[in-house]
């Protein structure tokens, strides 16, 4: 639920080209976004397909999770080597991405600014844990 709410607070973030120098229209929006933007258009996609991903990931890991403990399915070395290399690989990521908008602030009302950073550290733990979870599952 915190991939989608942040990918819904991402896509309120309007994109600047550097190209582009018009002014965006304001939107009637609780969270309105700042008209100047140090955030490309390469940056925003990066961040989104992060956050899709880490979607997939946490759905694969349910469902993994799932059936190791209610059918007594056992992951091999192979699966939970390869969900360990994605997962920290996602998780460095996403804490670049968090970074990256903790530093920008791309919204003028600063609980938005902390709504949507708060969302990816929660996800970037999220991840973290599974990655601690895959590890335990290879070292025994």
């Amino acid at each position: 639920l915190c991939c989608f709410g942040a990918l819904h607070m991402l896509n309120k973030i309007p994109h600047v080209d550097d190209d582009d120098e018009e002014q965006l229209q304001s939107q009637s929006l609780s969270c309105k976004p700042l008209f100047v933007l140090d955030l490309t258009s390469v940056q925003l996609l990066y961040i989104k397909w992060t956050l899709v991903l880490t979607i997939f990931y946490n759905f694969v890991v349910m469902l993994l999770i799932r059936a190791q403990y209610l059918t007594h399915f056992d992951i091999n070395l192979v699966t939970s080597n390869a969900m360990l290399l994605i997962g920290a690989a996602l998780c460095l990521a996403i804490f670049v991405d968090t970074g990256l908008l903790h530093e920008r602030l791309p919204f003028v009302e600063s609980w938005c600014n902390q709504f949507i950073v708060g969302f990816m550290y929660l996800i970037a733990i999220e991840v973290c844990i599974s990655v601690v979870f895959f590890l335990i599952h290879s070292c025994q």
